[in-house]
């Protein structure tokens, strides 16, 4: 039978989503969000005049969004217009060399007397998509789209099965001939957390959607995406509730029954949908006892993305850069060193300034940084107190002044702290769980507890904004047994 009501705990791309889909079925939905707004990871908040991202920084593989926008009945191109990152990533080597990314396929290589010296990577990149541009392909029309399935995954992909064996590193040793060259690609991916020799081949894909279409951000920011999602949902009668954390999943008899609500007490529902990831959902708002032994041990060895700190400056000047992100980076064997944390300023790093691409995201002239400063990896989140906030924000800063002149107007600094108790991120994991993790090591959208199922960035796909969104669609299904 279809539900009356269904309760959806967390108001981001994945919450909104299956929101929308129940809605458009005439269920009766209730969204109930910690924070101020909706959105999660892919809102914008704006300071001072600067927009700045509080998580996702781009769209890959639009087709997805499209996707997932078609799913729910809405017109992404129509509520979300998206615009080209047209000049990607430039990269700076030790030994002087710079690799930059332009609109497609266009590649430079400046050697470091400032002279273009000659390569074969536009080359070795064409190599590359003819290996990869079809699984790229797959996984955009046949396996993400669609809930996990073995037999899925075998049936459509066992011709590309063999090329999923070994690391990242050696797929780019096999690939790029070039040293630098080789770093720049590998350095594009860093992303995920991962240097590439600790990395699974597969995330090669996200290198072959860069070379495929490119990628994107929505026109107004990350936080438009989230922003149509919940006029949808409003118009189509759905409660939104803002500043409303829930406390518990309450369950008798083996099935959910609704949530426990702060300040309201308990809410009933037919179902439970939680999208703020299988740790806290059952770690947290879950009694024990209705917890299964499986759960719990998935929960206690979970593989969590990395930690990080966020830096994003608003200046009031603009900043002389033709690329939407900067690397200065070692070579490939050494980039783990970017994911330590310095004593003082770092010796590597990567920043993005979304400006190059969105000028609107800042006042006339002005620019925008955003920045994640390596960090201590074993510090758990309640050690990063002001002080040890401070002083790792304070060494990037004074690396980034020594590439370009700032006057800083505005600092938003976000600590693993922060993620964790602001952003509802399992353990200051920005990811939660890692991008290495297999399908197996993810969480079903189906739970052993009748009426309660999960959606978001620790459920299949949800590593990304439009899977998470789709994972979302997915809960959705679940529910009204589609």
């Amino acid at each position: 039978m279809k539900p009356h009501c269904v309760a959806i705990i967390g108001g981001g791309a994945s919450g909104l989503a299956a929101g929308v889909a129940l809605a458009r079925q005439g269920v009766q939905v209730k969204l109930f969000e910690a924070n101020a707004k909706v959105g999660g990871c892919c809102a914008t908040t704006e300071l001072g005049g600067y927009t700045f991202n509080d998580g996702a920084l781009y769209i890959a593989v639009p087709a997805l969004l499209d996707i997932a926008f078609e799913r729910l009945g809405l017109s992404r191109a129509d509520l979300v217009p998206l615009r080209p990152i047209l000049a990607p990533q430039s990269t700076q080597l030790p030994d002087g060399t710079v690799v930059t990314i332009g609109a497609g396929r266009q590649v430079t290589v400046q050697a470091a007397d400032g002279r273009l010296r000659p390569t074969r990577l536009p080359v070795e990149i064409d190599a590359m998509m003819r290996k990869w541009r079809p699984v790229l392909q797959l996984f955009t029309h046949a396996l993400l789209p669609y809930p996990f399935s073995t037999h899925r995954l075998l049936s459509k992909a066992w011709r590309h099965l063999p090329k999923f064996h070994g690391t990242l590193a050696r797929e780019l040793r096999a690939l790029f001939s070039d040293p630098a060259e080789r770093a720049a690609m590998a350095g594009i991916l860093l992303y995920s957390g991962l240097p590439a020799d600790q990395a699974p081949v597969a995330q090669i894909v996200g290198l072959a959607a860069l070379f495929d279409e490119g990628f994107f951000v929505p026109v107004g920011g990350m936080g438009t995406i989230p922003q149509a999602l919940r006029e949808a949902l409003c118009s189509l009668g759905g409660e939104i509730h803002t500043q409303t954390p829930v406390d518990e999943i309450k369950v008798a008899g083996h099935r959910a029954q609704g949530v426990v609500v702060r300040g309201q007490g308990f809410i009933a529902a037919d179902a439970v949908i939680s999208t703020l990831s299988g740790m806290l959902t059952f770690g947290q708002l879950l009694s024990p006892t209705d917890v299964p032994v499986t759960l719990q041990k998935k929960v206690a060895r979970a593989l969590l993305s990395h930690r990080a700190l966020s830096l994003q400056l608003g200046l009031t000047n603009r900043l002389d850069v033709s690329s939407h992100a900067i690397g200065v980076l070692p070579f490939m064997e050494a980039q783990t060193q970017l994911l330590r944390a310095s004593r003082g300023q770092p010796a590597w790093f990567t920043y993005t300034v979304p400006t190059v691409t969105m000028p609107e995201l800042a006042p006339p002239g002005c620019s925008i940084i955003e920045m994640f400063p390596p960090v201590d990896a074993q510090r758990a989140p309640a050690e990063w107190d002001d002080a040890a906030v401070l002083f790792t924000a304070d060494a990037a800063i004074a690396a980034l002044s020594l590439r370009h002149p700032m006057e800083i107007a505005v600092k938003r600094i976000r600590s693993p702290r922060d993620f964790r108790d602001q952003m509802h991120l399992f353990d200051g994991a920005l990811y939660g769980l890692s991008p290495a993790a297999t399908p197996w090591q993810q969480f079903s959208t189906t739970t052993p507890i009748d009426g309660l199922y999960l959606a978001g960035q620790t459920t299949y796909p949800g590593f990304g904004v439009s899977t998470s969104a789709l994972s979302g669609i997915f809960a959705a299904e679940a529910v009204l047994g589609m």
